[in-house]
């Protein structure tokens, strides 16, 4: 089937197709959510919106229902086919929505996938006898390409994929070669042998007489990139292809070759093949490479790998353990012991300790699983010729006695383990192990006791289904690690780098600060490679909780005009952008400097500093703040943190709590009511405020806040059931697998217990 590409009329594309589909949907104790807007980004956007349909339409509430959001949506381009399966997600009884959706509109197919996971829907698609599309297809191309980019196994150290049919192969290799400049060697077609990769010259030209530069008339290399994946996932791409892809890739990203999408199987491609460019364009790569410079083990990886793991590359750190391993030190622990000492050697961020105790884990799980299998396989061929031996047996044995099935027979060996909830728990076990192994160094120690930190209570309760002796010796390990945790994370905090969702996952730990904390928190607010990130978390947490100073603001100051003044996003964050916070903190102490930063706020440019100007009232505030802000509120203008801001603003000002002036707001029609109510639970705590862009389902923070506004006694009912419909609406009670961190069986059901004591109680609308 092929893909018409000249349309003649906007109803002919796939969203409009599936959405004339949709609209047929729907019926008893079925619904389906319209189309989404960006609104509806999320799956837990998708159950608010089926929540607030079924209250308008008075639907039932036990309803089934299927909806995609704004991110499957990217499934279609801005012509609206295509370029990959439709997610459909769903809410309610499975076989009513399996029921409801039936088998998809006409020339279409849904994929069931199954209780715990979405139903996918795409074109249905033709193929010739061999089960190849038309190359012309482009969803027939996109799917076969799908299937055999699909690993077949897959671990953490290795993935492995099915063989292509012969068929298959060569439909890959001549799409591939439609795509390269040049003619096709014969060889790429016939039996005859394909020139060796270092035949070619380093710009891989097909001849000396034919120089390269004549060749590339720019090839698709875009294209090219699909077909490039699944030949080498099978080591099948040719020398002659894999030199015309490097001399097209060199031109056509001189200076970037990392933002080409085909750039690791080529580099695998070069490197299986020793091409004599293939250091080179891993040393232009740079430590990006270095999961493939891991997968080919040589001198020249491990010097570079290790070169770029000095750097302080978690990624190079991995992959230069592993390539160590293999090449020098075999045994883990040795391996880890010698490479944490030269990072500790070479000052690396503790960020390689945390990457190294990770290749660590990962290469004692698999060293297990492989002695494990290799254990079942000796066990089977054991049985094997056990079975061999009695049926030969019983064929020469001199006997009267009838031969049954039975005879001779056995069960099939298996290998004495821990079981499956055992093995769940067998890595964080681990991490709790490595804390307290005298055989690692502390660095390596120190990293394990804060990766174990949310992880050592699931360790606990997962003993307790554990053999005997399994579990004492897991629950003495759990011992040994709470006896040495609070030494060995004194003096040390998160990952300042990475991504934004950690930061706020364990927000909840600096509810209170330790003196320690303090420290350490000053000291990267006066570390110069603490980035805008870091800064914000470090100085929103000291200025909250009243521990920032005149030493604070002074060690920010050399850096605020370059630095603090760039856009910094933080509608996913529990803090406010770092300039915010510096000037309420310059303000509070009516530091001379506060009167640059107000005229640099004041000025028009740049723009996105407008949304969030009036943040800064909340440092030195008076009445006349409170009223701009207030005007401001009232207007309808978009709130980046404005209510949230004058809440606290005020209850400054008035020497109150800010739940009391929250509270007083309730009903008021000037205010928005989602809000109010997101303000109401984030001003719980005015030592910790919570400045996420609304109440976030998957934090603990949000969750205990929730329930604290529920259970006030010093709230009004109207603001305790803002609190419970919070607490019910929060994924700890909803869709507990998406909490972060993962509670323990412990806090699942004390959470649950806790609604259910309130369930008699009315929540708000």
């Amino acid at each position: 089937m092929g893909t018409d590409t000249k349309r003649t009329a906007r109803q002919r594309s796939d969203l409009s197709r599936i959405k004339a589909w949709w609209r047929t949907l729907g019926g008893d104790r079925f619904a389906v959510l319209p189309p989404p807007t960006r609104s509806r980004y999320t799956q837990s956007d998708g159950h608010e919106d089926a929540a607030e349909m079924f209250a308008v339409r008075g639907i039932s509430t036990d309803a089934s229902f299927a909806y995609w959001h704004w991110q499957s949506h990217d499934a279609f381009d801005r012509d609206g086919d295509l370029t990959g399966e439709l997610y459909l997600h769903w809410g309610g009884d499975h076989a009513t929505v399996t029921a409801g959706l039936g088998d998809g509109p006409d020339g279409y197919r849904i994929v069931n996938g199954g209780p715990q996971g979405a139903f996918r829907l795409d074109r249905v698609t033709a193929v010739d006898g061999d089960g190849l599309p038309d190359p012309e297809d482009a969803a027939g191309v996109r799917q076969l390409l799908a299937r055999l980019d699909t690993p077949s196994l897959r671990t953490a150290e290795a993935v492995e994929y099915a063989a292509p049919t012969p068929a298959e192969e060569r439909w890959l290799h001549d799409r591939l070669w439609a795509l390269l400049p040049g003619e096709r060697p014969a060889a790429e077609g016939t039996d005859a042998p394909a020139t060796d990769a270092t035949d070619l010259p380093a710009t891989a030209p097909a001849s000396p007489e034919e120089p390269a530069a004549t060749d590339l008339t720019a090839p698709d290399l875009t294209a090219a990139a699909r077909f490039v994946s699944p030949l080498e996932h099978r080591q099948a791409l040719t020398p002659d292809e894999t030199g015309r892809l490097l001399a097209a890739w060199r031109e056509a990203y001189a200076g970037r070759l990392a933002a080409w999408s085909g750039w690791a199987p080529v580099l695998h491609a070069l490197l299986r093949q020793e091409h004599p460019d293939s250091w080179d364009v891993a040393a232009a790569l740079g430590p990006e490479a270095s999961y493939v410079l891991a997968a080919h083990p040589s001198p020249r990886s491990l010097e570079l790998l290790r070169a770029w793991a000095l750097s302080g590359n978690g990624s190079a750190v991995r992959g230069w353990y592993r390539t160590h391993r293999t090449l020098r030190e075999p045994d883990p622990h040795l391996a880890a012991r010698t490479l944490s000492g030269e990072l500790t050697a070479h000052t690396t961020p503790e960020t390689t300790q945390t990457a190294l105790l990770d290749a660590l884990r990962t290469a004692e799980a698999e060293d297990r699983r492989t002695a494990e299998a290799e254990a079942l396989r000796t066990a089977e061929a054991e049985a094997e010729d056990r079975r061999t031996a009695d049926t030969d047996a019983l064929r020469t044995a001199d006997t009267d006695a009838p031969h049954t099935a039975e005879a001779g027979a056995e069960a099939r060996p298996t290998v004495a383990g821990r079981g499956a909830p055992a093995d769940a728990a067998l890595p964080l076990l681990a991490t709790v192990r490595y804390a307290t192994d005298d055989r690692l160094p502390r660095p390596l120690r120190v990293a394990a006791a804060a990766a174990a930190r949310d992880t050592v209570e699931r360790v606990r309760e997962a003993a307790g289904r554990l053999p005997a002796a399994e579990a004492a010796e897991a629950l003495a390990a759990v011992e040994r690690y709470e006896a040495a945790r609070d030494g060995l994370l004194a003096g040390t905090g998160p990952d300042l780098t990475g991504y934004e969702g950690g930061l706020c996952d364990l927000y909840h730990h600096y509810r209170t600060l330790s003196p320690s904390d303090v420290r350490w928190l000053r000291d990267r607010l006066a570390d110069p490679s603490t980035g805008v990130q870091g800064i914000a978390f470090c100085l929103e947490l000291l200025y909250a909780h009243g521990e920032a100073g005149r030493d604070d603001l002074e060690a920010l100051l050399p850096r605020w005009k370059k630095e603090l003044t760039k856009q910094y996003r933080t509608t996913y964050t529990e803090w406010r952008h770092p300039l915010t916070t510096l000037t309420c903190l310059a303000l509070d102490l009516d530091h001379p400097a506060a009167a640059d930063l107000l005229a640099w706020w004041a000025k028009p440019k740049p723009l996105w500093k407008n949304p969030v100007r009036l943040l800064t009232h909340l440092g030195a505030p008076d009445e006349a703040k409170a009223a701009e802000l207030w005007e401001f509120i009232v207007s309808d203008g978009h709130d980046t943190g404005h209510l949230m801001t004058w809440v606290l603003l005020r209850a400054r000002l008035d020497a109150t709590h800010p739940l009391h002036v929250a509270e007083r707001l309730i009903g008021d029609p000037a205010v928005r009511e989602y809000v109010l109510h997101r303000v109401l639970i984030g001003v719980a705590d005015p030592a910790q405020p919570l400045w996420h862009y609304a109440i976030d389902p998957r934090s603990h923070s949000w969750w205990r806040r929730a329930q604290e506004v529920a259970d006030d006694p010093r709230l009004t009912d109207a603001a305790r059931a803002i609190g419970l419909k919070a607490a019910r609406d929060h994924h700890v009670l909803r869709y507990p697998a998406q909490v972060r961190p993962v509670l323990t069986e412990g806090e699942l059901a004390e959470a649950r217990a806790w609604a259910e004591a309130r369930a008699d109680r009315p929540a708000a609308d």
